[in-house]
This record gives C-alpha cells, sequence and structure tokens, in this order.
C-alpha cells in the first residue's frame, strides 16, 4: 500500500512520485521547495559578498528561516537539497556568527587605533566608547548572547584603563607642578573609581597599593 510522505494518505492504488508524494501534494511541495531554494542561493550569495555588513547579516537571516521551514521536509524524508537543511542550518549559524565577529573586529581595531594615536586619555576614552557603543548595538540587534560577546568585554576592559590613567596622569601632572591638593585629589578618584568598579580589587592589588602609597606620601 502507498503512502504519501506529506499529508500521510494512503491507497493501495495511490500514484506515488519519486519524492514519495501523491499528485495532490507534488506540485505544491515542489513548487514551495522550488521557491525557497532560488531564495536560499539568492540569499547565500548575498550572506557572504554583500556590501555592508546589515545586507549580509540580514541575507544570511533570511536564508535562516528557509532552512527551518525546509526542515519540515528533510523530517518526513523529502528531498529537499544537498547537504540537508539540518547541516545546512549549522554551516549557516557559523557563516552568521562569522559575519558579526567580523564586522566587531573592524569596529574595534578603528576604535583601538584612534585611540592609540590620542594624545589625552579623556580622547583616548571617548574613542574607545563610541567604538564600544557600536559593538553593544551589533550585538544587541543581532541577538548575539552575552557569553559570545568577547570584542565588547576587550573594549570595556581598554576603557577601563583609559579613564583610571587619565586620573593617575593628572595626579602626576599636578605632583610635578607641586600642587599637592590637586594630586591627592586626582589620586582620590582613582582610588574611588578602582574600589567601585565591578573588577576583584585583589586584580588590581598592585594599582591600589601604588595610589595609596602616593596618598601617604603627600599628605605627609
Amino acid at each position: 500500500m502507498s503512502q504519501c510522505k506529506f499529508c500521510g494518505k494512503k491507497g493501495l492504488f495511490m500514484s506515488i512520485d519519486n519524492n514519495g508524494l501523491c499528485k495532490d501534494c507534488s506540485p505544491i511541495v515542489i513548487q514551495e521547495i522550488t521557491q525557497r531554494l532560488r531564495i536560499l542561493e539568492d540569499s547565500t550569495k548575498l550572506a557572504q559578498t554583500g556590501k555592508t555588513f546589515q545586507t549580509r547579516l540580514s541575507r544570511c537571516d533570511l536564508a535562516l528561516e528557509h532552512l527551518k521551514e525546509l526542515i519540515k521536509y528533510e523530517k518526513k524524508d523529502i528531498p529537499t537539497i544537498e547537504p540537508g537543511p539540518t547541516q545546512m542550518l549549522k554551516e549557516f549559524s557559523s557563516i552568521r556568527e562569522k559575519i558579526i565577529k567580523d564586522e566587531t573586529l573592524n569596529v574595534a581595531k578603528k576604535a583601538i587605533t584612534k585611540s592609540n594615536l590620542a594624545t589625552t586619555s579623556s580622547k583616548k576614552y571617548s574613542a574607545l566608547s563610541t567604538g564600544f557603543l557600536k559593538v553593544r548595538e551589533i550585538y544587541e540587534n543581532s541577538k548575539t548572547p552575552v557569553k559570545n560577546r568577547k570584542i565588547e568585554i576587550k573594549l570595556k576592559s581598554l576603557m577601563h584603563k583609559a579613564k583610571l590613567n587619565g586620573f593617575l596622569d593628572a595626579a602626576k601632572k599636578a605632583e610635578f607642578k607641586g600642587n599637592k591638593k590637586k594630586a591627592i585629589d586626582q589620586y582620590q578618584e582613582a582610588l574611588y573609581f578602582i574600589k567601585t568598579d565591578k573588577i576583584p580589587d585583589e586584580k588590581q592589588k598592585q594599582t591600589i597599593l601604588y595610589i595609596e602609597k602616593k596618598l601617604k606620601e603627600l599628605k605627609s
């Protein structure tokens, strides 16, 4: 007895094609699969060669949507694409991650380069902050899990360093000019900054000890 893989109808004399489909389901299923494969082919090209990040990401997401729809046929053992939709879905998920990673790396590199060229701590911080916000926006819009946001974490660490160096540089400059009051104020700002950030004090022990030593010297 023949049975259609899609609708499940059975019949002793029912005609089934090479795809395991009855005459009623065959044209509908084949048309849908053909349309999805066409969109998938176009999306694959643009996901790899699109001129902008948004184009590449949106086309990758579109490909993922159509692959998810093709999986319902794969589960019914109806041929669609080779490799199968499930395997292709994994490959496109990896492609999507790479698209996001490449874009965030590009933004971060530009921000770090600009920061390295900056002449003041505030300008260094500003350059890194701008890059950080762009990277965060990319992650948020692409719904990237927090655990995978390594570039965001890296930029945040550099921002923290630039902010701290800003206080320390100002303190050293004031100390050099003999302005003890301002030097003390800036060292205290640096100490407060470290004590209230989210980084464990143990990891910043040497810096804390240095600042406390300088404050003791200036106050004596």
